[in-house]
Parts: C-alpha cells; sequence; structure tokens
C-alpha cells in the first residue's frame, strides 16, 4: 500500500472552493486502478490541511498523475492555494 501525500495552504475563506475540488477529486479517483480511498483534512481556522490518497502500487499513482483529469482537478485547487502542490509518495508501513 502506497500513500500520497499532499499539505495544502489557502485562504479561510476558500475553504468550500477547496473542499469542492476534492470533491470533484473523488470522483475521478474512484475510477482509477488500485485506488483504495481519499482524505482530505483541513483546519478551517488556519487555511491549512493534508490531502492523503491510498492506492495499492506505486505505479497506480504515477499512473494518476499523468491522467487529465487529474492534472485538471489539481490545477484547479492550486488557483486556490498559497504554495504550489508538492505531493510526497510513501510506504504505508503500518495499517490498523
Amino acid at each position: 500500500m502506497n500513500a500520497r501525500v499532499t499539505s495544502i495552504r489557502f485562504s479561510p475563506n476558500m475553504r468550500a472552493e477547496v473542499l469542492g475540488v476534492a470533491e470533484g477529486l473523488t470522483s475521478i479517483l474512484r475510477q482509477q486502478q488500485g485506488f483504495s480511498g481519499l482524505q482530505v483534512m483541513t483546519d478551517p481556522r488556519s487555511g491549512e490541511g493534508i490531502i492523503i490518497s491510498l492506492w495499492e502500487k506505486a505505479a497506480d499513482v504515477r499512473t494518476i498523475e499523468a491522467s487529465p483529469s487529474y492534472i485538471g482537478q489539481m490545477s484547479m485547487m492550486s488557483s486556490f492555494l498559497y504554495e504550489p502542490l508538492v505531493p510526497r509518495t510513501y510506504e504505508v508501513s503500518v495499517q490498523a
């Protein structure tokens, strides 16, 4: 199992827009091979959050990141953020 983790920072008054794009991303990810789940966590006061997507294999992550629909959703998300997206992939070592 692999986790794709991305930290985000946004204006607190843009939280609804960020979550709307994340919900759109969910429908795209559900159609992808190896997708196991998505969590988007935000702090509405500070405008900070974390996006975690779970994948069966690292190759599945690379495949979705080349998808035009994924790139479009992440570009939309980037338009609401203070900093560029810098996702990292981790191997899930313990899962309960």
